[in-house]
């Protein structure tokens, strides 16, 4: 299983950060076919057949956690920079 760790830190409010973290959620579920849940107000968690992951404020930075199964592995990199990418456009 690969493992994927972001920080992202952040200046804009945290009801701005939050939805942002919906935006990304949304963009998920629409072209990546993921489901999510929000845990509390400052945590979501994902899943997807390809491994599962959360979004959570830490302070005044976003932590992303993504565990990858085996089988997509490989595709780690690319996955990474398509949630920073989604980490630049939706929070500041």
């Amino acid at each position: 299983m690969a493992k994927i760790k972001l920080i992202k830190p952040f200046t804009m409010d945290l009801e701005h950060v939050r939805k942002g973290m919906q935006d990304i959620a949304d963009h998920l579920v629409s072209e990546e076919g993921m489901k999510y849940r929000w845990i509390n107000e400052d945590r979501l968690e994902f899943s997807h057949k390809s491994g599962k992951g959360s979004l959570q404020i830490a302070g005044d930075v976003l932590q992303l956690e993504l565990k990858i199964s085996l089988l997509y592995a490989a595709a780690a990199p690319i996955v990474k920079k398509k949630i920073m990418a989604f980490a630049d456009e939706y929070i500041h």
